[in-house]
């Protein structure tokens, strides 16, 4: 009988070695195609994703649906698929953000200190705005602003957006939809230099935003992102916090635009922060 338990030990050390094997590759797989959405315009429809993967529709169809399951996908009905939150937060973990974080923390827990209240880093990736890094209020979390590293909200929603929004170019812009914001809107965005937010987001909550710019000779500047400070609506006060908010804004644009490189806003969309 030793011999026989021998070769079935040896039998289900080989299956297990294949079963290994095999979630190696369907791992590797689902890796090739989020590296390949990653490089594509999107949402990207699933023929196109599959032909890029070298996949038949439906083996790519059933690890899209398995990555769309664990967060790394959203999908678009007939539009397709694109990047969401989870791999998001793994592209900032793995690319930029250590750097990025080391420039911009001390920046952020100091306006925090200083003005009393939350303050949240967002970055601009295409029609949308990514949240980078959140300070709660040395006070308390009354408003808890950490939300998801990753987390991705429109332009259109909320001052830390609308600010992004004032600053795009006019090209940007007539190919986004604004959700019925005005031009008019927007120029009075840009000549105060700052947007409010009265509980659009958090009920009892105020906070006011200023762009990220990124200067470069005479040309029109680029909007990297976004700076809020935000706190009870009942004992916010706009001249208390917006000098300091300005100032840290100052201080952290060429510190990102140093990171992002020559062309910063570019890298951050298409690294899809």
């Amino acid at each position: 009988m030793a011999p026989l338990a021998r070769t079935g030990g040896r039998r289900h050390q080989l299956t297990c070695t294949i079963c290994k094997h095999g979630r190696v590759s369907t791992a590797l797989r689902g890796l090739e195609v989020l590296e390949a959405l990653a490089g594509m315009r999107q949402p990207a429809p699933l023929r196109a994703v599959a032909e890029r993967v070298g996949l038949s529709e439906s083996q790519a169809f059933r690890i899209l649906q398995e990555l769309e399951r664990a967060g790394y996908l959203e999908h678009l009905g007939r539009s397709g698929y694109r990047l969401a939150s989870r791999s998001v937060a793994l592209a900032t973990l793995i690319g930029p953000r250590p750097a990025l974080l080391r420039a911009v923390y001390p920046v952020i827990t100091r306006l925090a200190h200083n003005t009393g209240e939350a303050v949240v880093l967002h970055l601009r990736s295409g029609a949308a705005r990514v949240l980078v890094l959140g300070v709660p209020a040395p006070t308390g979390p009354t408003l808890d602003p950490a939300g998801v590293p990753g987390e991705r909200s429109p332009l259109v929603a909320g001052a830390s957006g609308r600010i992004i929004l004032a600053f795009l170019p006019a090209a940007e812009l007539a190919a986004m939809d604004l959700a019925g914001i005005t031009p008019d809107q927007l120029q009075a965005i840009r000549d105060r230099g700052h947007e409010i937010s009265h509980g659009e987001n958090h009920p009892g909550i105020s906070g006011v935003s200023v762009p990220l710019l990124a200067y470069s000779g005479n040309e029109q500047p680029t909007v990297l992102g976004s700076i809020t400070v935000a706190g009870p609506t009942s004992r916010f006060e706009l001249s208390r916090v917006l000098t300091p908010l300005l100032g840290a804004c100052r201080d952290l644009a060429p510190r990102l635009a140093s990171i992002l490189g020559p062309d910063p806003g570019a890298v951050v969309q298409a690294l899809d922060l």
